[in-house]
C-alpha cells in the first residue's frame, strides 16, 4: 500500500521507461513489475506530475493547411498555425494560447536567447507550456516590471517559461516605465540596467503578443499608458502595440513622449529577433496585419477568422 502510494522516483522512471521507450502496453507492465493495471496508470500519471515526463503535442495539429499557406505566402512568413473556432470566443483564445504553447519548444533550440513580452495572452501561453527541457536555452524578459505583481507582468511571463523549458532566466531589473524622461534616461546608463539593455540585442528569437491602439488596450489597463498617451499616438498614426511599443500599418515604428520613458527593447531590437506571434480576435486584424507587414513576425499562431480576415485582405 505505502509502496503504491508514495512510490519513489526511480520507479515511477522506470514504468514510463518501459511505457513511453520500451513500448510495452500496461497489461504487460503490470504483470512484468508485479503490480496491478490500476497501479502501472497512476505510476505513468505521477511521472507527468514529477516532470519525469514531458508531453508534447505536434504542432501540426492545429494547422489549417489552406489557410496557414496562404498566410505564409502573403506575409513570407517561416510557419503559421491556424487554429479552429470553439463555442466561445473565451474558448477560442485558450485554445489559440495552447497551441502557442506546444509550439514553443519546437520554436527554440538549443543555445537560444528568446525574449519574453507580457500581457493576458501571454500568460495564458506561459501557464501551458508542456514540460520540455531546451539545453543551454537562456530566457529574458523584453520590459521592464509593472507596479502590480498580481497582474500577468513581463517578469511573470518569463519566469514561468523559463521554469517549464528548464531555461536560464534573466529578468530586467528596471521599471517599465518611468514618470518621466530624464530619470528614465538616468536609470537606462546605470551599468547594470545598460547592461541588461545592451544584453536584448542578443535575443535571437521572441514570443509576443499585441493590442490595438485604443483606449481599452492593456497598456492603459497595466497603467504603462495613459488615454492622453494613447490620443497622442493615434494622432501620429498608430494602429497597434507590440511590447509596448507604437507601429503605424505598415509596421513602422511610432515614437512619442512615452517611449523616451520606457524602459525595454525597442522597435529595432524587436524587427531583429525571430518573433513568435500568438494572438487571436478579429478587434486585434489592423494592429496584426500591421506587425505581420512590418516585420515583427516569422511564426504566427491566430484563429480561423483572424486568418481569413487577413488573407481575404492580401491587397488592402
Amino acid at each position: 500500500m505505502v509502496r503504491a502510494n508514495h512510490p519513489s522516483d526511480r520507479i515511477v522512471a522506470e514504468i514510463a521507461w518501459l511505457y513511453y521507450i520500451k513500448g510495452l502496453n500496461q497489461a504487460e507492465i503490470a504483470k512484468r513489475m508485479t503490480l496491478s493495471r490500476p497501479t502501472v496508470i497512476t505510476y505513468l500519471r505521477l511521472a507527468r506530475e514529477r516532470q519525469i515526463v514531458g508531453v508534447k503535442i505536434s504542432g501540426l495539429h492545429f494547422r489549417i493547411n489552406d489557410l496557414a499557406d496562404a498566410l505564409c505566402d502573403t506575409f513570407g512568413l517561416k510557419s503559421a498555425y491556424v487554429v479552429p473556432e470553439a463555442e466561445t470566443t473565451l474558448e477560442t483564445a485558450y485554445q489559440v494560447c495552447e497551441a502557442g504553447a506546444q509550439f514553443l519548444p519546437d520554436f527554440v533550440a538549443p543555445g537560444d536567447m528568446l525574449g519574453v513580452s507580457w500581457g493576458q495572452t501571454v500568460s495564458f501561453v506561459s501557464e501551458r507550456v508542456p514540460w520540455w527541457p531546451v539545453q543551454g536555452l537562456v530566457v529574458r524578459q523584453l520590459i521592464g516590471s509593472l507596479a502590480n505583481p498580481l497582474l500577468p507582468t513581463c517578469e511573470s511571463c518569463t519566469t514561468e517559461i523559463a521554469r517549464r523549458l528548464s531555461a536560464q532566466c534573466i529578468n530586467l531589473n528596471a521599471p517599465a516605465v518611468c514618470s518621466d524622461a530624464e530619470l528614465a534616461a538616468r536609470l537606462r546608463a546605470e551599468p547594470i540596467i545598460a547592461q541588461q539593455l545592451d544584453r536584448l540585442r542578443d535575443c535571437n528569437k521572441a514570443i509576443y503578443s499585441l493590442s490595438p491602439c485604443t483606449f481599452d488596450t492593456h497598456v492603459v489597463q497595466f497603467n504603462l499608458a495613459t488615454e492622453t498617451d494613447i490620443s497622442d499616438y493615434r494622432a501620429k498614426g498608430a494602429v497597434g502595440i507590440v511590447a509596448g511599443r507604437f507601429i503605424d500599418p505598415e509596421g513602422a515604428p511610432v515614437l512619442g513622449d512615452l517611449d523616451q520613458r520606457m524602459i525595454g527593447a525597442d522597435q529595432e531590437s524587436l524587427r531583429a529577433m525571430e518573433g513568435l506571434l500568438v494572438v487571436t480576435g478579429l478587434p486585434k486584424l489592423e494592429a496584426t496585419r500591421a506587425a505581420l507587414r512590418g516585420g515583427y513576425v516569422d511564426h504566427v499562431v491566430l484563429d480561423t477568422a483572424l486568418a481569413e480576415e487577413l488573407t481575404r485582405a492580401r491587397t488592402a
